[in-house]
């Protein structure tokens, strides 16, 4: 009779439990300070303590209900505390303010000065501090670091790790998303294909095209596609702009030709 009782118990908790998550929506909004953007400001909501931080432009983005707190902190300004109503539900934003904290420091008295800089540091007393016993040499400059374990993610996000809506499971202590990571990747590469015509022709100028490689205006992306197959975007993204302009000379002559 007792097991059943606790499995009821159990079975209720859990319901109530996902109801709660079920009437959950995802508002999303920006943290700032003096028409400034914070980032890395902690955002917790006190009911369901879920959790996230914003980016490098004080966007965030976190699961809440109506009457839920959001508890909004950060070292450098003062804690702030929102109660969700039923418009930010509407909205679906929240602008979030936060003022900058002043720390009062106590008043300090020097004694025993003279006001004259000269004589008072004269009679500076003997530093008791241990001096450090190791020193730096410019052949240290050149040293090699250990490896990262983490060197394969570039500018990563603490927001990915603690945002319900980044991880599986609705954010209970899952895994890290390794998809969304492929995901964002796959997009970062198709986003770079997709500019590098742009800034190609911007950085080597229209003349250089037009003028050198006497290729039409209306034909320079054209003739850019046309020369991808030599790997000319590896190279221009690997800083070898110089063998991707001997390239493009190259090209160009058989790209003329078969124009005519």
């Amino acid at each position: 009779m007792k097991l059943k009782l606790t499995n009821l118990t159990l079975i209720v908790f859990i319901a109530v439990k996902s109801f709660s998550q079920e009437n959950s929506i995802a508002i999303t909004g920006i943290v700032s300070s003096e028409n400034k953007t914070i980032g890395d400001v902690h955002v917790i909501n006190l009911n369901n303590r879920y959790g996230t931080i914003s980016n490098i432009n004080g966007e965030f983005e976190i699961l809440v209900k109506e009457n839920d707190v959001l508890f909004f902190s950060s070292i450098q300004y003062q804690n702030l505390k929102i109660t969700i109503s039923k418009d930010h539900l509407k909205n679906k934003f929240l602008n979030i303010i936060l003022v900058l904290l002043v720390n009062d420091l106590d008043e300090v008295f020097l004694h025993g000065l003279t006001g004259s800089l000269d004589l008072d540091s004269k009679n500076t007393p003997e530093d008791t501090i241990p001096k450090a016993n190791f020193v730096f040499k410019l052949s240290d400059l050149k040293k090699k670091l250990p490896g990262d374990e983490f060197g394969y993610l570039s500018n990563v996000n603490a927001e990915t790790f603690t945002n319900p809506l980044y991880l599986r499971g609705g954010g209970q202590g899952s895994a890290y998303n390794k998809q969304l990571e492929k995901e964002r990747a796959l997009k970062k590469e198709l986003k770079k294909k997709k500019n590098f015509p742009y800034q190609l022709k911007k950085e080597l100028g229209l003349d250089f095209f037009t003028n050198d490689l006497k290729i039409l205006e209306e034909k320079i992306y054209n003739f850019i596609s046309y020369c991808e197959y030599r790997d000319i975007l590896e190279k221009y993204y690997a800083n070898n702009v110089l063998e991707v302009i001997e390239i493009l000379k190259e090209e160009s002559t058989k790209y003329n030709k078969i124009e005519k």
